[in-house]
């Protein structure tokens, strides 16, 4: 489905590329079934169309190919019972670096009154991240800017990359510099900084373009602040 735009994209950049695809639990848990027994069965077969369309990306010339897994957080058990053996089908033989997105979800109303039941902590990816880490899956993205998650549970994932999103996907807050700087400091307490990527806490959609360009322009001064400061204590 996507083979035209991969193709574009690599034959128009010398820099790293990626590509995003759905999870096949998020695509079970989105799409209607009338077919299949169940949606675990439906995960299976999407995680084998999945990898197929991965492996043409990755054979266009595609570096990094995630998948992404927001049901993960509200599924939790399913994600563990069957989620990442599905994840692993999808994931199966490419030849380029793979990453899954997790979050708690953004821009919609049901999804932000149901963020407002869980509490001070959001700990549902304790049991989840050490399954993760066992995986085949080279880096994970996830939610640290405004985010309820224990920073700390980002230890249990000791053998990943890490995507910490350290700008907010929200209209009404723009970072500074200084607040990105800031939470990548932070988030350094529980990993090294070979292993940590700054990214944003998810996809851009719900905000407005010029929002989300701005928020991009405080990332990218942001990382740049914390990578000297980083030097300078070495």
């Amino acid at each position: 489905m996507h083979l035209k735009e991969a193709s574009f994209l690599r034959e128009n950049t010398e820099s790293t590329t990626k590509f995003t695809l759905p999870g096949p639990l998020t695509i079970s848990d989105t799409i209607a079934n009338d077919y299949y027994n169940s949606s675990q069965d439906m995960a299976m077969h999407f995680a084998q169309l999945l990898n197929d369309e991965a492996k043409e990306l990755a054979k266009a010339g595609i570096d990094i190919i995630q998948f992404d897994e927001p049901a993960f957080n509200s599924f939790t058990t399913e994600s563990i019972d069957w989620g990442m053996e599905a994840l692993e089908i999808a994931a199966a033989n490419l030849d380029c670096k793979t990453a899954v997105h997790i979050c708690y979800g953004y821009g919609i109303e049901e999804n932000l009154s149901w963020k407002k039941t869980l509490g001070e902590q959001w700990k549902e990816y304790e049991s989840l991240f050490p399954e993760i880490n066992k995986s085949s899956i080279d880096q994970i993205s996830l939610e640290f800017a405004g985010s309820n998650v224990p920073p700390e549970l980002m230890r249990l994932l000791p053998d990943k990359e890490i995507m910490v999103g350290v700008i907010g996907v929200v209209n009404d807050h723009i970072e500074t510099a200084d607040e990105v700087k800031d939470n990548i400091i932070e988030a350094l307490k529980h990993m090294d900084s070979e292993r940590l990527i700054a990214c944003s806490n998810c996809g851009m959609a719900p905000i407005s373009v010029n929002v989300a360009r701005s928020k991009i322009r405080a990332l990218g001064l942001g990382a740049e602040l914390a990578y000297k400061q980083i030097k300078n204590n070495l």
